[in-house]
């Protein structure tokens, strides 16, 4: 196939990853909204999981086909977009009201930033820690998943259904029927996004940790896009800092997975570009916190300022990235 060719398939299956992942994100809120579960736990778990499906799909099918630089560079790219796209969303919607910080959402917080600050330290100890054909710290990064999720759960404040509401089972069952219709969209799309993303960086002579963290990561945090800025415009902060946050968390587990079904310790098999851009992902999750502090104490011009910051360096990040990446060759 020619270069024109491989990229008109990109093409199509970001279109059918993005179109699907809009539908999924949608779909989900409608099951999340019958269930009754709490805003936040609805944002880390069910919304971050489902608009996540992306990375899951995409790099699950990227490791099958012995490209372990794309998948990294995907979850850490699309850490680093989550936290781009929240400072410049709720930099759009000035009226919405940043609450105080509460337990549950600093919780996420910790756990989101210690799991990806774990995947560059695991890149650089390189063979250290590797148990036969996978990383001790995947087990680590999977444990600390299910330990923060559960953490996050017993936290979260308690949320009862207005009197009188009740449970509307067709409405139930149709919103699971598109669900499942999306995530068939999403298994189909994502293993050609990521193998047309593969031979891409191949023709072009780019690295796979450059386009993973940047053109795969760009459409595979689109449906997050979408999430967060449907809670802003509903006023939903916590929502939408439950998706971006919850999104960052279960990224990291999708590469600890990722790592089960390689044939090889998946860390040792990335380079120093990783390690800059988990890095970088580390840094602009910092200064959302930042962001979002200076929101809630109401400094608008100070909180654009540090967006516009978080902006530069994810610009810069992807600069490193490339220069720091080693060439794929034509």
């Amino acid at each position: 196939m020619t270069l024109l060719g491989w990229f008109l398939l990109f093409a199509a299956s970001a279109a059918i990853v993005i179109r699907s992942g809009l539908a999924l994100s949608r779909a989900g809120d409608q099951i999340a909204e019958a269930t009754g579960l709490g805003r936040l736990w609805v944002g880390t778990i069910f919304l971050a999981i489902a608009t996540s499906l992306p990375e899951f799909v995409t790099n699950l099918s990227a490791v099958r086909l012995d490209a372990p630089a794309l998948a990294g560079g995907n979850i850490l790219g699309a850490n680093m977009v989550n936290v781009v796209v929240l400072a410049s969303l709720v930099s759009l919607f000035p009226k919405v009201a940043i609450r105080p910080v509460t337990a549950d959402q600093r919780t996420l917080v910790v756990t989101a930033l210690a799991l990806t600050a774990l995947v560059p330290a695991l890149v650089v100890l390189g063979r250290w820690g590797n148990l036969g054909p996978i990383s001790a710290g995947s087990l680590v990064i999977l444990g600390g998943y299910l330990l923060g999720m559960w953490a996050v759960y017993r936290l979260r404040p308690q949320e009862s259904r207005p009197p009188g509401s009740t449970e509307d089972p067709p409405a139930r069952w149709r919103a699971w029927g598109a669900f499942a219709l999306a995530a068939a969209g999403v298994l189909v799309g994502a293993p050609l996004l990521a193998a047309s993303a593969d031979r891409l960086s191949e023709l072009l002579g780019l690295s796979g940790s450059f386009v993973g963290a940047l053109a795969v990561a760009l459409v595979t945090t689109m449906p997050e896009t979408s999430v967060t800025w449907g809670a802003l415009r509903l006023g939903s902060e916590e929502m939408a800092i439950g998706n971006v946050y919850g999104s960052c968390a279960f990224n990291v587990a999708i590469l600890g997975l990722a790592d089960l079904v390689y044939e090889r310790p998946l860390y040792s098999a990335l380079d120093r570009s990783h390690v800059a851009a988990g890095l970088g992902a580390v840094t602009l999750m910092t200064l959302g916190l930042v962001f979002l502090r200076l929101r809630r104490g109401k400094r608008l011009r100070l909180s654009r300022a540090v967006a516009l910051v978080v902006l530069g360096g994810w610009a810069g990040t992807m600069f490193l990235v490339l220069a720091l990446a080693p060439s794929s060759g034509v």
